[in-house]
């Protein structure tokens, strides 16, 4: 799936790995502004961006219960 906007098109594999990168960070004690990095993004991909991100936080804390 690619996510076009005005500023060009952006794939969901790229915006996946940082969503998982962000969130293995965020788990990792690093502060992270969700707003800050997705300030550039349009509507639609900051939505994307931030679901998938939310699945990650949550299934890498599940991971560490275990």
């Amino acid at each position: 799936m690619q996510l076009v906007s005005e500023k060009g098109v952006v794939s969901s594999r790229d915006l996946d790995f940082l969503a998982s990168s962000f969130a293995r960070m965020r788990l990792h004690g690093r502060h992270l502004c969700t707003d800050a990095i997705t300030g550039n993004m349009d509507e639609d991909c900051r939505l994307w961006f931030l679901k998938r991100y939310d699945f990650y936080v949550e299934q890498l804390k599940d991971k560490e219960l275990q």
